[in-house]
């Protein structure tokens, strides 16, 4: 059996769609316990076939012998199945009961792509199956990088032999399950990323695998395709059902945003002493729950350690006590977080899930009583210190409420430690609440203060002070991309790594950085920002192009690798910018446009590089027609835009303000087909050769042709089928308004046989 518009094929296809439509037989079948091994054999007693057309249809075909024994019998069922399907509407042309308990295989298959087509395929209204299903996939995988520009998919056979096209529509449903848009995911190897496709279509949609992956890779069936291609689409069409599903799901499950805490416990608490509140759990839909199952996981943090971990009680009413002490005064940081439910094998991937905080987690605790938080430090040797020189700060003592402590003896722990270890303190208690800390550092770099109170940090603790030193300009770099090139009239950023005579990056600004900048065109300003943490931000903007020659030194010593030399490229020119492509001749107002703008510099040379500021307008008669832009990073940028209408187009593209050239660009919209109002049936004939003395012939071998032309000329597709037996049969979609006339020429070797019209 042919596909549609092809001549007849080697025998490879014959074995690839008996595979593939005794698979999908199959599929159904198992719902009554049956099974076919050889589509040939199994369907000559015609009760898998009627079996199979109640299943598929919903219907019953009434009383058929389920356990025949003779020819008789065979052709019985067969011929009752044969009625059943024109019963339903579907047109078979030469196939009888008889050829099903023969065996002809071919008829066979036919039929079963009949009965695909319809209950499978099931797709009326727009086209041909063919056709309607392409533009289902094309548009699944639209967004992937599949073909090259100008590509697209036109077949079931050849355009997925490389794998990339079934890639791409096996993500398309589950985006990024096995490759991003630019489908990089691909091994490049056609027969592994094919068998990886439905190995993933199968594992994760439940689509079974009608062909194997060598029948696609190597010889691919065009109908056999289709069907397959079909469970994609119908995977879809389950989303609403699965949709119901997990919402029921969810009506039991407890949802931790809305999932809340109550009690004075969430606030306030005293120290040592028992703190309560209750969680009460509520599902997505803001319901509480009736019962109990879930687990809550609950965390006290600070003040301090000294804590008991919070215990959870389950009351069974959807509600749960919990219960804490915490040990030391100060503020704490309390978490509850739902950690799983009983008979919730798994919470949804887009549900807050495991983990997931209930409504105001965090909650911030009062714990009334000494806090070491809110006792602080100030003074110079908190804020930088110089290597040798001795320098301090002060220590205050503060209570719970904030009030200032009037006496000393609160054991204040401070250690101090640089580059070089620890640094030895001296503290002295005032008696009055405050506490003077002196120290000197031996090294510079960074030093780290850190101040506690039984062993909680004091507040902002520990403190980070830079000890600075001199940088060395033999070790002070410079990196960054305004050194390694730029663009004329955009700025470059580079910055400046102070590092001193060990080779250890200095932590503290100050330190007076000069950076000249020459071009071609003389001296570029440059600006110098110190980021105070040793490094220096430069940014200059080049008004020309070239080799630019950029200084830095320190205290008139150029810094390492200085000077630098940075080759500036050319702005683009809108002049000598241009745009080409289909979509700036003609479109239509059913499907996107397009066309590609190249980017060009001065010497009218490509740019080689996307972030050129291009407005691209295109407007209806006046009326503005969305547009898509994507920037491919080379100098070229892919444009789109789709009219919802007939009409006179103005295409303007800009850059910097200035129009491109040859722009503004004039385009005719036209109206497109409308799929709607178009249609499609699907038609059959067979013919019987005979012999110069007026025999019917026995065996195939003729040139059969069939030509069909419709409206305008137009031809359409036919499948045509030597039968082997000295009868030729054809297949033909025909599509279009009703009321049409199309022509029909059969020809047997050349000669004509048959010609009639055949309208819509």
């Amino acid at each position: 059996m042919a596909g549609e518009g092809e001549p007849e094929r080697n025998a490879g296809w014959v074995d690839v769609q008996k595979r593939a439509f005794t698979r999908w037989a199959n599929q159904y079948l198992t719902e009554r316990m049956l099974s076919m091994n050889d589509l040939q054999e199994d369907l000559k007693d015609g009760v898998k076939l009627c079996e199979l057309l109640e299943i598929i249809s919903s219907k019953q075909l009434g009383k058929f012998n389920k356990k025949p024994k003779t020819r008789y019998q065979f052709l019985e069922n067969n011929q009752k199945g044969l009625q059943f399907i024109k019963e339903e509407g579907l047109t078979l042309v030469g196939i009888g009961p008889e050829d099903i308990v023969d065996g002809k295989l071919k008829l066979d298959l036919g039929l079963m792509w009949t009965l695909i087509l319809r209950y499978q395929i099931n797709m009326i209204g727009k086209g041909s199956p063919k056709w309607e299903l392409l533009q289902w996939v094309r548009a699944q995988i639209e967004p992937y990088n599949v073909h090259p520009k100008g590509d697209e998919l036109r077949n079931f056979t050849s355009n997925w032999q490389d794998g990339k096209v079934l890639y791409a529509l096996t993500d398309s449903l589950k985006e990024g399950i096995i490759t991003p848009f630019d489908m990089s995911g691909l091994s490049g190897k056609p027969l592994d990323d094919i068998t990886k496709a439905m190995n993933t279509a199968e594992e994760e949609y439940k689509i079974p695998k009608l062909l194997d992956p060598e029948d696609l890779a190597n010889q691919p069936d065009e109908l056999a395709m289709m069907a397959y291609i079909s469970y994609f689409r119908d995977f879809l069409s389950d989303e609403a059902k699965r949709r119901r599903e997990e919402l029921e799901r969810k009506r039991k499950t407890a949802d931790p945003s809305r999932c809340y805490a109550e009690g004075p416990g969430i606030s306030k608490a005293v120290a040592r002493e028992d703190a309560h509140f209750n969680i009460i759990s509520v599902n997505c839909l803001g319901d509480k729950l009736p019962s109990g199952g879930c687990h809550f996981q609950v965390e006290l943090k600070g003040p301090g350690s000294e804590t008991t971990n919070p215990q959870v009680k389950d009351n069974g009413d959807g509600t749960y006590s919990v219960v804490y002490n915490v040990k030391r005064a100060g503020k704490a940081e309390l978490s509850v977080k739902l950690a799983g439910q009983d008979g919730i094998s798994q919470l949804p991937q887009n549900h807050p899930g495991f983990g997931g905080h209930i409504k105001d987690s965090p909650f911030h605790v009062t714990v009334e009583g000494p806090n070491a938080g809110k006792s602080y430090a100030d003074g110079p040797g908190l804020k930088g210190a110089v290597q040798g020189k001795e320098t301090g700060f002060t220590i205050h003592s503060v209570d719970d409420n904030g009030n200032p402590v009037k006496s000393g003896g609160d054991p204040f722990d401070v250690k101090i430690k640089g580059p070089r270890g620890e640094v030895k303190p001296q503290i002295k208690d005032n008696g009055d609440g405050t506490y003077s800390v002196k120290y000197t550092p031996d090294g510079h770099g960074d030093h780290t203060i850190d101040v506690s109170l039984h062993g909680d940090h004091i507040k902002d603790a520990p403190f980070h002070v830079g000890v600075k030193a001199s940088p060395s300009s033999a070790n002070t770099y410079a990196e960054g991309p305004g050194l390694e090139g730029g663009q004329q009239g955009k700025e470059g950023v580079f910055r400046i790594v102070s590092v001193d005579d060990e080779g250890k990056p200095i932590k503290f600004g100050g330190y007076p950085f000069n950076v000249e900048v020459a071009g071609p065109q003389g001296p570029v300003k440059a600006n110098v920002t110190d980021n105070g943490d040793g490094t220096y931000g430069v940014k200059y903007t080049p008004t020309g192009y070239g080799d630019h020659r950029i200084n830095v030194d320190l205290e008139g010593q150029p810094i390492k690798k200085a000077p630098f030399t940075v080759r500036i490229k050319s702005a683009p020119n809108a002049n000598n910018t241009y745009a080409e492509g289909p979509g700036l001749q003609e479109a239509w107002d059913n499907e996107p446009a397009h066309f590609t703008i190249h980017a060009m510099d001065n010497d009218g040379k490509s740019r080689g590089e996307g972030g050129d500021p291009i407005v691209v307008k295109v407007t209806n008669n006046g009326k503005d027609v969305p547009v898509q832009m994507k920037d491919n990073g080379d100098g070229t940028y892919s444009v789109s835009y789709q009219p919802d209408a007939p009409g006179d187009l103005t295409v303007n593209v800009e850059l910097e303000g200035s129009p491109i050239k040859d722009a503004p660009f004039s385009v005719k919209a036209k109206a497109g087909t409308d799929a709607e109002n178009s249609g499609f049936g699907i038609f059959s004939f067979t013919l019987q050769a005979r012999d110069k003395r007026g025999q019917q012939k026995t065996f195939g071998g003729d040139n059969f042709e069939v030509h069909i032309k419709g409206p305008s000329n137009s031809e359409v597709e036919v499948q045509t089928t030597d039968n082997q037996d000295g009868t030729y049969t054809a297949i033909y979609a025909l599509s279009g308004e009703k009321g049409r006339d199309f022509n029909i020429n059969a020809k047997l070797n050349g000669k004509t046989i048959g010609e009639f019209k055949q309208q819509m």
